[in-house]
C-alpha cells in the first residue's frame, strides 16, 4: 500500500508541475500573429482598392507609374484556391477610388482618371450581371478619400477635390434612396487630409492618419512630413466626432482593414519612405498594438478581410516601383500582443 501510495503521488505531483510549466511566462510577451505568401498578382499595381464578393477577392484599378501608368483592370483572387482570374475590367483607367461592398455589389467612388483628373463618378459592379454601370454621382469630385458602409449607406470621407485641396467633408450616399447628403465634416482642429485610412467597427468609422500635401501641389518639404496620426471616431447614427487614441506612428498612403472588432494598420508612406509596419486597434480599450512586420515595405496597398485572415495586395516600393506582391496574416489571440502604452 504505501509503495502505490507514494507512485500515485509522484505522478499527481508530475502531472501538476507540466500543468504549470505548460503557462505561458508572460501572456504580453508573445504576438502569435503569422505571414505566409499567397499567389502574386499576375499585374504590378499600386494605389488600388480590394472587395470581397461571394467568397472571391476584387483587387480593382491601380497604376503601374513606372510601365504605362494607370490601369483598368479587375484581377480576382481565390483565396480557397490560391488562384488567379481576370474580371470585367472597370469602364476607364482608375487610381486613388475607394471602394465598398453592399449585398453584392461593389461601389468604387471617385478617384483619379487620367492625368490626375479628380472625378465625381460612382461606378457599380453588379456580380450577378458582371457589368458595371455608372450610379448617381458624388456631389463634388474625390480622390484619396476613404469609404465606409453603414446600415445601407456609404460615407466618402476627406480626400482632395478637384483643385487637388485636401477637405473635411463627409458625404452619404443612400444606396435604397440613391441620393446623397451632406454630414458631419471632420472636426476643423483636425484639419483637412488625404491618403487616410478607414474602417468600421460595430457601427462606427474610424478615420486614421493621413496627410495633408502632396499629389500634385508643389511644396518644398517631403510629404510625408506632413503625416497626422489622428484616430477619429464617427457615429452615424449621432452625426457626430469623437477623438480616439492617435497611431504610434505617424502614416499616409496606408490601409487598415476590421477583423473580429479590430482595426489593422499596414505600411503607408513614412519621411524615410515606406514602411512594412503593422499595428493594432481595439476600440474597446482603446489601445495600440504591435503586429509583426510584412515581408516587403510598401504604401499604396490594398487589404481585404477573408475567413479570420487579411490579405494585402501590391503597393508600391521606393522610386514608385509598383509590386504584385500578395502577403497574408493571420491575426493571433489578442491576449498575447505587445500593447504600447
Amino acid at each position: 500500500m504505501g509503495s502505490e501510495y507514494s507512485a500515485i503521488v509522484s505522478i499527481s505531483v508530475l502531472f501538476v508541475f507540466t500543468i504549470i510549466f505548460a503557462l505561458p511566462e508572460d501572456t504580453n510577451a508573445v504576438n502569435n500573429s503569422t505571414w505566409e505568401f499567397g499567389k502574386e498578382m499576375p499585374t504590378n499595381r499600386t494605389e488600388i482598392t480590394a472587395d470581397v464578393v461571394n467568397d472571391k477577392i476584387f483587387v480593382i484599378g491601380g497604376a503601374d507609374y513606372r510601365n504605362g501608368g494607370q490601369l483598368n483592370l479587375v484581377e480576382i483572387y481565390d483565396p480557397q484556391n490560391n488562384n488567379w482570374t481576370k474580371g470585367n475590367p472597370l469602364p476607364y483607367s482608375l487610381d486613388h477610388a475607394p471602394s465598398v461592398v453592399y449585398k453584392n455589389k461593389i461601389y468604387v467612388i471617385g478617384g483619379f482618371q487620367e492625368d490626375k483628373i479628380t472625378t465625381d463618378k460612382v461606378l457599380i459592379y453588379d456580380s450577378v450581371t458582371n457589368q458595371w454601370t455608372e450610379g448617381n454621382p458624388l456631389p463634388e469630385p474625390r480622390a484619396a478619400s476613404v469609404a465606409e458602409v453603414v446600415n445601407g449607406t456609404i460615407y466618402i470621407i476627406s480626400g482632395l477635390n478637384l483643385d487637388h485641396d485636401p477637405v473635411r467633408t463627409n458625404f452619404a450616399y443612400n444606396i435604397e434612396n440613391d441620393t446623397w447628403m451632406t454630414k458631419a465634416p471632420m472636426p476643423e482642429h483636425n484639419g483637412p487630409k488625404h491618403h487616410a485610412a478607414s474602417a468600421t467597427v460595430d457601427g462606427k468609422i474610424y478615420v486614421i492618419g493621413g496627410r495633408l500635401f502632396g499629389n500634385g501641389v508643389p511644396n518644398e518639404i517631403n510629404d510625408a512630413l506632413t503625416n497626422l496620426d489622428d484616430n477619429m471616431q464617427y457615429d452615424p447614427k449621432t452625426d457626430k466626432w469623437t477623438e480616439m487614441d492617435p497611431m504610434p506612428i505617424r502614416r499616409s498612403g496606408f490601409s487598415a482593414e476590421s477583423l473580429d472588432g479590430k482595426i489593422y494598420v499596414f505600411g503607408g508612406q513614412m519621411a524615410d519612405g515606406a514602411s512594412k509596419n503593422i499595428e493594432r486597434y481595439d476600440p474597446i480599450t482603446n489601445q495600440w498594438s504591435i503586429e509583426p512586420d510584412m515581408q516587403a515595405d510598401r504604401s499604396g496597398l490594398a487589404v481585404a478581410a477573408y475567413n479570420d485572415k487579411i490579405y494585402v495586395f501590391g503597393g508600391q516600393h521606393e522610386g514608385l516601383q509598383a509590386m504584385n506582391i500578395n502577403e497574408v496574416l493571420t491575426p493571433g489571440n489578442s491576449s498575447h500582443q505587445n500593447k504600447i502604452p
